[in-house]
């Protein structure tokens, strides 16, 4: 009878959580707590966004004409590393004189560098290189991996070999690579 009970509450908790996750118009998705386009958005609907794309694996691609949907079906945005960034933090791609997902060096432009150990989950690591836009890229920071915030745990989309991945990474080696950044509308 215990085991049936908690199948019930799974199964109802189930349910609750898809009608929040997908809601099928926007006024229902702005009641849901999903974020508006390009207004402020909280680390959790940041992390609920990210999540999806990680667990659909995006396949990766720099083509527009490729663009993949976010969670709440709203806007569609280019599915790599720059462009799962600008889906999970929502910018609104359709915003007049964008029209298109950030890339990874106009990300700086609505973000703002934070220490290494102000770092929280939704902030960016952003690899920026001005005579090789080529070799530019930016991670989404989940969590801290240890209380020592020595190594993080990391969301991706890095690239046609490896796809949408999850893994941890050392601050010591990121640092030599990487800033930390955080996004403006972010709570």
């Amino acid at each position: 009878m215990a085991a049936l009970l908690r199948m019930v509450r799974g199964s109802v908790a189930a349910v609750a959580i898809s009608l929040v996750l997908v809601p099928a118009h926007p006024a229902a998705a702005r009641a849901s707590g999903a974020p508006v386009y390009g207004g402020p958005i909280s680390r959790t609907q940041v992390m609920i966004r990210a999540l999806d794309w990680l667990r659909r694996d995006i396949p990766y691609s720099q083509d527009n004409g490729k663009a993949r949907k976010d969670i709440n079906g709203g806007r569609r945005y280019r599915p790599d590393c720059s462009g799962f960034i600008s889906m999970a933090w929502a910018i609104d791609t359709r915003q007049p004189g964008l029209g298109r997902a950030l890339t990874t060096w106009e990300l700086p432009r609505v973000s703002t560098r934070v220490r290494w150990t102000a770092m929280r989950r939704g902030d960016i690591l952003l690899h920026l290189v001005p005579g090789n836009r080529a070799e530019e890229h930016v991670r989404l920071m989940q969590t801290w991996a240890d209380a020592a915030h020595t190594r993080a745990v990391i969301i991706e989309q890095s690239g046609r070999t490896t796809g949408m991945r999850r893994r941890v990474v050392t601050v010591s080696e990121a640092r030599g690579r990487y800033l930390p950044y955080r996004y403006r509308r972010i709570y």
